[in-house]
């Protein structure tokens, strides 16, 4: 029942003919539940109403790929035609590698989930000193530590940056803690890189390195690097696009050659060939077949538990509840969790600058869902997935597609109903001289603000693309436009002063409070320098 991942081209009506599709044919039976069909005619409406240029979507059911097409193109208006080889950045369903990583470490009795941090990391260091003592390789892991939501992630968004490891690692004890500790689910980032760096420190290999010797490389998972793309595979990778203008556009050319920063929370880049054998891998709880035919345990089945097993409970929204009849909600080690229709779903999602990718498992019905895409556009991803995962849990019939786009029509109301673009006025040479100057912050370094050719200019010295105008509003509250619109997240910049009106600092906050948590701006504090 295997696949055999050869491509054709096969037209789809409906799509607009600057996306051309290509996909991937199988050579048995569909499904057991969906048909090629239909997943073909939600994928081409999904691909035409979202402008995604590329898209790959697998279905595993027990030990057999059931399904596995490839869709479109790599990079919008070139002729690379993706296929089952085709490198996408995962994203954050990258954190399900690093948490395996670290099981593999405790299967052979290296570390235990819940050692202190600083029994590998001597220097890590929170704000509070009780914390810092206390904190687990498991907190690490479980979004629960205090910090804020998506706390410190500018030290490596956007890039390029010049943020290390180490600069991270630093930087940390001078995030705040405001949500007590082990208390609520906050999602974050910063952790996940620390979880990589405690890898290394065990084993004393790269994260990279050990990723892909001791996961993707024993499942065969050839098309798959958590490192850079070496020569031979640069022509597989999947270009990022976001809409600029209206037409699909590389937001940042990913040419794959560099270690990145933030690479153990989301820096993967995989083909849907490879990721069904990770899916295969976690059906059968951490077992899998090696290229000699013989059973392999790759992960105990002990710690493939504990990886799928609740940790931080997390509110269920409203639409959970209206669309799989939700009762719950967790987050495990790497992963989230929670019951649709009655089935428990173990998921994780992944949302890169023009990347999207998303994994389910439903492990009652030994069946895994498999999205990835070069453009990001959640909407997107869910309008498939609930496509393929609802023939599964025996719900009514449902157009998903347009379910997605009705519930983005009444959010995108309420956010018009309660958001207005701030009114800006013209920066006067007194107010320019008040503000002018080079701005601290602990963590994120080096800010300077210059009055330059009759415009206000914030640039970071430590990431490259934040830099932008500054537009007056009232007193000394400011609009950073950044320069680079892709962004879409400018912000407020509020100058703070003495009583006696000389400026001390600033401070940030966004201005749309839909804007992606990952620019952390409430986490800054500058002081005048």
């Amino acid at each position: 029942m295997m696949s055999s991942l050869s491509s054709i081209a096969r037209p789809v009506a409906g799509l607009t003919a600057a996306i051309s599709l290509a996909f991937s044919v199988t050579a048995h039976a569909e499904p057991s539940r969906i048909s090629a069909e239909k997943i073909d005619a939600t994928v081409a409406r999904v691909m035409a109403s979202y402008d995604v240029p590329g898209m790959a979507v697998a279905i595993v059911e027990g030990d057999a790929v059931a399904y596995a097409q490839s869709y479109g193109v790599q990079e919008f208006g070139e002729q690379a035609k993706a296929s089952p080889k085709t490198l996408f950045k995962i994203a954050s369903v990258t954190k399900n590698f690093t948490t395996a990583a670290l099981a593999l470490l405790v299967d052979q009795g290296k570390i235990a989930w819940d050692d202190p941090v600083i029994d590998y990391i001597p220097e890590f260091r929170v704000q509070d000193p009780w914390i810092t003592r206390n904190f687990t390789v498991r907190d690490l892991l479980i979004h629960k530590s205090g910090l804020n939501l998506g706390a410190g992630d500018l030290m490596f968004w956007p890039t390029p940056n010049d943020f290390t490891r180490a600069d991270i690692l630093h930087g940390l004890q001078f995030l705040p803690m405001t949500r007590g500790f082990r208390t609520q689910y906050a999602y974050d980032n910063i952790l996940y890189v620390l979880a990589g760096e405690l890898t290394e420190r065990v084993t004393g290999q790269r994260w990279e390195s050990f990723v892909e010797a001791n996961l993707m490389r024993p499942l065969g998972m050839e098309y798959c690097f958590a490192g850079p793309v070496p020569e031979q595979y640069k022509k597989y990778i999947a270009q990022p696009h976001g809409m600029i203008d209206g037409t699909p556009t590389v937001v940042r050319r990913d040419a794959a050659d560099d270690y990145l920063t933030s690479a153990p929370a989301g820096g993967i880049r995989c083909s849907i060939q490879a990721m069904t054998k990770w899916m295969k891998m976690h059906i059968a709880r951490g077992s899998y077949t090696d290229a000699n035919g013989q059973p392999q345990q790759l992960i105990s089945a002990q710690q493939h538990a504990e990886m799928w097993s609740p940790q931080t409970i997390m509110n269920v929204g409203s639409r959970a509840a209206d669309w799989d009849n939700t009762h719950f909600a967790a987050y495990g080690l790497g992963w989230r969790m929670h019951d649709v229709d009655g089935l428990l779903r173990v998921h994780h999602t992944g949302t890169l600058h023009g990347m999207n990718a998303y994994l389910s498992f439903f492990p009652e019905l030994d069946v895994g869902f498999m999205v990835l895409m070069n453009r990001a556009h959640s909407d997107a991803r869910t309008a498939v997935m609930q496509t393929m995962i609802k023939a599964y849990t025996d719900s009514p019939e449902r157009d998903w597609v347009a379910a997605v786009q009705q519930w983005r029509k009444q959010v995108s109301a309420q956010r018009s109903a309660s958001y207005e673009e701030p009114k800006t006025q013209p920066v006067t040479d007194e107010l320019a001289a008040q503000v002018v100057g080079d701005y601290q912050d602990p963590w994120f370094g080096k800010v300077s603000v210059r009055w330059q050719d009759g415009e206000l200019r914030w640039r970071s010295h430590r990431s490259q693309r934040m830099v932008g105008e500054l537009l007056h509003i009232k007193g000394t509250t400011f609009a950073a436009r950044w320069d680079d619109r892709t962004h879409h997240a400018d912000a407020y910049v509020r100058f703070t002063t003495t009583m006696q009106g000389d400026i001390l600092g600033m401070q940030l906050a966004p201005i749309d409070p839909a804007a992606d948590f990952s620019f952390d701006f409430e986490d800054l504090n500058f002081t005048k320098q």
